[in-house]
């Protein structure tokens, strides 16, 4: 039996953390029983800068990639390949982009309780498939008592204490001067960046095995 843990470094608005998780998912899936994995979640922000009641996706991603025409043609190739790998993306004009901080201490909330990865994939569906506005605290709530989360974890996770956990895990991963997600941590040891195609993470995963083995 190979034993590999995994910690995804990820941001619930980061859609190619969406489909790197389904295609991890999926080639571990492949690999079937002579693997098992734990798997953790880390936090990242892909825009610290957005305040906390959000902002337009519209207005912030149309000026970073430059024009709406172009926005148009990411947000299509992304329900493209989305469509692909059994993901629903939904884009409207009236979409938000929130500060995803305090969605990040109910993640680590969760992990406390081994749910972690529920709460992380349910934070994605509400995001890109239903549109919800995962920055805001009762969206927040709701979804982790969907979850299995408990009033008192609830509150936990809205605490100045989760806060500042979520901060130092940050800071920690900046010291390693990761900058993009997805990225995949694996065995504490080996770094691999990307949403790359099942069969390929099944053979980094397999390659990575063999490499402790030897």
């Amino acid at each position: 039996m190979a034993d590999l843990t995994i910690d995804i470094v990820a941001d619930p608005i980061c859609p190619w953390c969406y489909l790197g998780y389904t295609r991890l998912k999926a080639a571990i899936e492949h690999l079937g029983d002579d693997f098992r994995f734990d798997i953790h979640w880390l936090p990242f922000e892909l825009h610290p800068d957005i305040p906390s009641a959000g902002v337009s996706r519209t207005q912030y991603l149309g000026q970073k990639f430059g024009s709406q025409e172009k926005l148009n043609e990411v947000s299509h190739a992304l329900q493209n390949v989305g469509y692909e790998a059994g993901l629903e993306f939904n884009f409207t004009d009236d979409d938000l982009i929130p500060n995803t901080k305090l969605a990040q201490q109910f993640v680590a909330q969760a992990s406390r309780m081994s749910l972690a990865t529920p709460m992380m994939t349910a934070l994605f569906y509400a995001y890109f498939t239903k549109g919800e506005n995962i920055g805001d605290g009762a969206v927040l709530s709701r979804i982790a008592k969907e979850v299995g989360l408990q009033d008192e974890d609830i509150e936990d996770a809205l605490s100045r204490e989760a806060e500042l956990l979520v901060e130092e895990k940050m800071e920690r991963l900046n010291r390693l001067q990761i900058e993009s997600v997805p990225t995949y941590i694996v065995n504490e040891k080996y770094l691999v960046q990307g949403a790359h195609p099942p069969e390929t993470f099944a053979e980094i995963l397999t390659d990575i095995n063999k490499e402790n083995d030897a």
